[in-house]
């Protein structure tokens, strides 16, 4: 079996020991609607793990299902499709800005929608709805819930911080190795990628996943983020769908 395809079957976990070994250095600075957001690896892993846990314990998302992310770009709309991947799950979502994109398209019927809209047509189509806002800092689904529907933040807050899951072979794209940046870790002098993210990385996912996977991080959407923001958080190039 080559290193390749040993590394497409185990990038769920290897993220996640990734992320774990960057410890409290930020891997992820959102400069959202409470302006600045950061999380480290091991806050970003956590989220992750609780996500995967909650997906495979109380949804039931196994290999092959089809997951749609009906979300606005954002950080835990990142976070959600990492989880599926590790669990094996089919990922695709919404382009909200105008032409759907690569892997943009709901598929018909899918097992499982996350969305800000669990009163929907598409959400109706669904076997499980996960409802939650593109909101940093919400506690909560600030709505009122369709039956049925689950509270996605108030669920996977009471997940176990530890996987329990054995994680099947990874569903997502293959990881990119990011160009050396020009900068690097004072420390051990190893070139650390930090990317602007037009939306939340998703629809460049193989190269957010070769810089989380080297030890590097994101900074986005860019939309918001000004030259002097950039500087201050050492981007060191802006990451484009290949």
């Amino acid at each position: 079996m080559s290193e390749q395809h040993r590394t497409s079957m185990d990038t769920g976990a290897q993220l996640l020991r990734a992320l774990e070994q960057t410890g409290p250095n930020p891997v992820l600075a959102w400069y959202g609607e409470e302006s600045r957001i950061e999380l480290s690896g091991h806050v970003l892993a956590n989220w992750v793990i609780k996500a995967i846990g909650h997906l495979h314990d109380e949804i039931a998302l196994a290999p092959g299902d089809r997951m749609v992310l009906d979300l606005p770009p954002h950080w835990k709309r990142l976070v959600l499709a990492l989880a599926a991947w590790s669990l094996g799950a089919e990922v695709s979502w919404h382009d909200r800005g105008g032409a759907p994109g690569e892997a943009a398209v709901p598929v018909p019927s899918p097992q499982v929608v996350a969305t800000d809209r669990p009163d929907s047509t598409l959400a109706e189509s669904a076997e499980e709805v996960l409802a939650l806002q593109a909101v940093s800092l919400a506690p909560r689904y600030d709505g009122e819930l369709p039956a049925l529907v689950h509270d996605w933040l108030s669920e996977v807050r009471g997940s176990s911080d530890r996987l329990g899951v054995e994680l099947p072979r990874w569903s997502g794209p293959a990881p990119l190795e990011p160009a050396a940046p020009q900068r690097s870790d004072s420390a051990h002098g190893t070139p650390l990628p930090r990317l602007l993210t037009d939306e939340d990385g998703l629809p460049a996912a193989a190269q957010l996943l070769g810089a989380l996977l080297t030890g590097g991080g994101i900074v986005g959407p860019a939309s918001a983020v000004g030259e002097h923001q950039a500087r201050e958080e050492g981007v060191t190039e802006q990451l484009r769908p290949r």
